[in-house]
C-alpha cells in the first residue's frame, strides 16, 4: 500500500541514506528504534524548554526547537517503520481512522 506516510518515508530515507553516507553511520540492527528513542529524549527536552519547565526561556527560540525536534522524532518513526516493513498509512488507518466509520455511542 502506498500513501502519504509511506511517501514521506520514502523522501527521508533518501535523506537518511545521505547522512549515513556522508558520516560513515552503520544503521544496522536496532539503529533505528535507538535513535528515535534519543530524539524522543530531545522532543521531551525541547517540550520542556517550550512549556516554561526548565532552566531555558519559553520563548520564540524555544517554540522552533520543539517544532524541529517534532520533525526529527517523526522522520526516525518513518524510517523505523521502513526498515521493519510497516505500512504505517495501513496501521493509522486500521488503528485510528477506522473509529471513523463506527457509530458514535451515548
Amino acid at each position: 500500500m502506498s500513501g502519504p506516510l509511506t511517501d514521506l518515508g520514502a523522501q527521508i530515507a533518501q535523506v537518511s541514506d545521505i547522512y549515513a553516507r556522508n558520516y560513515g553511520i552503520d544503521r544496522s540492527g536496532d539503529w533505528y528504534l535507538l535513535k528515535l528513542q534519543e530524539e524522543m529524549g530531545e522532543l521531551t527536552q525541547a517540550y520542556l524548554d517550550a512549556t516554561g519547565r526548565s532552566r531555558r526561556p519559553a520563548d520564540d527560540e524555544a517554540r522552533e526547537a520543539l517544532r524541529r525536534e517534532m520533525a526529527d522524532a517523526l522522520g526516525m518513526l518513518l524510517l523505523l517503520a521502513r526498515s521493519e516493513g510497516v505500512d504505517l498509512d495501513a496501521a493509522v488507518q486500521e488503528k485510528w481512522l477506522s473509529w471513523l466509520d463506527k457509530p458514535v455511542s451515548a
